[in-house]
């Protein structure tokens, strides 16, 4: 656009109502949103250099398509063409201009309704998205923890939310969390936590002592020191691995032993999660790993990550 041509714009500002410098000044934000996250994408991912379908480094520049360089693979077996997004979460999702201010609400712990309407959006497009953009965050779930180690279960109700599907189970009011006096219906999680701030945890599909002893054995450091309650699979474990264990067993009095050892880490985190995540009126037990692997991550620190910083965690991390 020549000088002269974006004067004549400027100017015609003045003559513009109230109701449509609002709607100019929307759009503006939009575009520059939608330019910023381009800009960072292409910066986060760099040169590429292979085709994400074969592997073959012989490709080529094949124009841009909607802000986005596209490549060719030269391959005759293969001639896919694609672009930076092609193999990340970020893959075929629209409206690159909103992506910001999702990552922005989720790093508030936003509702799936809150997050449409801030994005103007359908509630349908908000789940799609935020299920997307937490595939890194599930995926980043740690995988070792030593040292002095605390572990508990937490439950969770069994949930057929997101679900076309539902099960045989009868349904509840809304946001209801079953019978707090019994575990039945519900979803036990393993929460494992160490003292240099490492949380990990896994959605046991069975609650019983096998399946807890089979999530702790690779994760646990040989030389460390297990805190726990006094179910019996924690023991068992540490005997079979031989690992240091304390059981503080409340109804023995026993909160702390020799003023390290204690539960009241994990305690804490467990009651953290569970109040966080009353905001969303129940989480489908299909999608409980992803929500728990975003509260790890506003946890680590994720709600002062970098708009950069954010999205470079989901383009780095492939679809499954």
């Amino acid at each position: 656009m020549r000088n002269h041509e974006f004067r004549q714009i400027i100017h015609s500002l003045f003559n513009l109502t109230g109701t449509q410098k609002r709607e100019l000044l929307d759009a503006v934000k939009s575009e520059l949103n939608r330019s910023q996250t381009e800009t960072i994408i292409e910066d986060i991912k760099g040169e590429v250099t292979c085709c994400p379908h074969c592997g073959s480094t012989a490709i080529q520049r094949w124009g841009r398509s909607s802000g986005l360089q596209r490549f060719k693979c030269k391959e005759t077996e293969c001639g896919s063409t694609f672009n930076p997004l092609t193999g990340t979460p970020f893959a075929r999702l629209r409206h690159r201009n909103r992506w910001i201010q999702n990552l922005e609400g989720m790093q508030y712990g936003l509702s799936i309704t809150k997050m449409a309407e801030l994005m103007d959006v359908a509630r349908t497009t908000a789940f799609r998205w935020r299920h997307r953009f937490l595939t890194a965050p599930t995926a980043a779930r740690p995988n070792e923890v030593s040292g002095i180690i605390e572990a508990d279960e937490t439950f969770f109700a069994e949930s057929f939310k997101g679900n076309q599907t539902i099960g045989k189970r009868d349904s509840r009011k809304r946001g209801k969390q079953g019978d707090k006096r019994s575990n039945e219906d519900k979803i036990a999680v393993l929460i494992v936590k160490d003292r240099s701030g490492i949380t990990t945890d896994y959605v046991l599909g069975e609650h019983n002592n096998e399946a807890i002893i089979e999530k702790l054995k690779p994760i646990v450091n040989k030389d460390s020191i297990l805190c726990s309650d006094g179910a019996h699979a924690y023991k068992n474990f540490a005997k079979e691995h031989g690992i240091t264990h304390h059981r503080l067993i409340a109804l023995d009095g026993n909160r702390v032993i020799g003023k390290e050892y204690h539960i009241q880490n994990v305690n804490g985190y467990t009651g953290r999660l569970k109040t966080w995540m009353g905001r969303f009126n129940g989480v489908g037990t299909a999608y409980l790993s992803n929500y728990l692997g975003w509260r790890r991550f506003l946890e680590g620190g994720g709600s002062k990550v970098t708009k950069k910083e954010a999205l470079s965690m989901v383009l780095h991390t492939g679809l499954t």
